[in-house]
């Protein structure tokens, strides 16, 4: 299965990081017409699913000191949205971890 991955740097403490990481990944979801978002957090790590289309995709979040990654399984039937979900990861992510 293909992996979009996504890494973004950020300034944070790892806990203020970790919780802007949930709205920016609620918000790509939302992006794409998501529903049934599951989201395991683990300490600074997440696993997720959610249903788009008739897709069903699946992905990790870790949160480190200096960075977050996002990485997304996408079945081969979604390639074609590979760049798209790439770039609203990226601005997602990018505006959840800029300064308020």
């Amino acid at each position: 299965m293909p992996k979009v991955t996504v890494t973004v740097p950020h300034t944070l403490a790892l806990e203020e990081a970790t919780e802007r990481a949930r709205p920016a990944l609620e918000k790509t979801v939302a992006d794409f017409e998501g529903r049934d978002l599951s989201l395991a957090w683990t300490g600074p790590a997440a696993e997720f699913s959610f249903k788009s289309l008739a897709f069903t995709i699946k992905g990790r979040v870790a949160v480190e000191p200096a960075q977050v990654t996002v990485e997304v399984d996408l079945p081969f039937a979604a390639m074609m949205f590979k760049e798209k979900v790439e770039k609203a990861i990226t601005k997602n992510l990018t505006r959840s971890f800029s300064p308020q």
